[in-house]
């Protein structure tokens, strides 16, 4: 069985004769990855937010910390 993507982009490919002597290979990626779908479904794009929080926290291990030099106690 051949790569599904594959075949899209030769599919692609095909159709758009004039777009690949303009613009090359790079173009008709471009095309073809904003009509593909996969397993049926369509894929969906997310922008990432710039200047946002983070969604994620890193979790900070206590016993891993730094002491400062003058805390210790002997």
């Amino acid at each position: 069985m051949a790569n599904r993507w594959l075949v899209h982009v030769k599919a692609v490919k095909a159709k758009n004769a004039g777009l690949m002597k303009t613009g090359g290979l790079k173009a008709i990626l471009k095309l073809a990855g904003k009509t593909y779908k996969k397993d049926g479904k369509s894929v969906k794009k997310t922008k990432s937010k710039k200047g946002g929080k983070s969604l994620s926290k890193k979790k900070v291990n206590k016993k891993t910390r730094k002491v400062k030099k003058g805390s210790r106690k002997n």
